[in-house]
């Protein structure tokens, strides 16, 4: 017990250095060697738990997507309407407010910002967030009789979309500013889950 302890505390000590980087001077400014100094552990330590430093930096943005969704799904729980396709959509809407107010870390996550380990997290027992979220899904495949793996595939692909419009308009303004493609975004959203509950 103690030495997974151990195990853990090393692997979350260079995560939370290569992040502290990796926003600091990017993920091309960083080796693997200033990970470790700043984790405080060997070099050969790093390996144990990465296979090199394109390993950490998508473990990093894992668990960075993993945390945004969260708290965005929270938010939206604070203000659900009870309409799934409206719900998906303050989502989206709390998920782009974090990335357009944390300019910096959308920088480093770039496009790969993602649904992280969907499947686990949706199946994980012991996280009520996620737990609530799947529970969400599974109701609204109840009530509108639809397949509920093509209702997750669904919303897997529009947080992605989310993800890397917001990306896109925030860092370059492309095609257009946020505050134009907002509508847009959502009007996606919506219209996608509602026709998916009129199939």
């Amino acid at each position: 017990m103690k030495i997974e302890l151990k195990k853990q505390k090393k692997k979350a000590a260079l995560m939370q250095a290569a992040y502290t980087l990796f926003l600091k001077q990017g993920t091309e400014n960083t080796s693997v060697g200033d990970i470790t100094t700043a984790a405080g552990v060997a070099k050969g330590t790093f390996y144990l738990y990465f296979r090199d430093k394109q390993d950490i930096v998508t473990a990093v943005i894992v668990v960075l997507s993993r945390q945004i969704l969260e708290e965005a799904y929270l938010k939206m729980c604070a203000v659900r309407t009870g309409d799934f396709a409206e719900d998906m959509t303050l989502l989206a809407n709390a998920l782009l407010d974090f990335l357009a107010d944390n300019k910096p870390l959308l920088g480093f996550i770039e496009r790969g910002f993602r649904w992280p380990a969907f499947r686990e997290r949706m199946n994980a027992a012991g996280n009520p967030v996620w737990q609530s979220l799947r529970n969400d899904l599974r109701l609204q495949a109840e009530r509108t009789g639809k397949d509920e793996e093509e209702l997750i595939r669904r919303v897997y692909c529009l947080v992605s979309m989310c993800g890397s419009v917001a990306y896109s308009s925030i860092m370059r303004g492309e095609p257009e500013d946020l505050s134009r493609l907002r509508p847009v975004i959502c009007g996606i959203i919506r219209d996608s889950l509602r026709a998916e509950a009129a199939e």
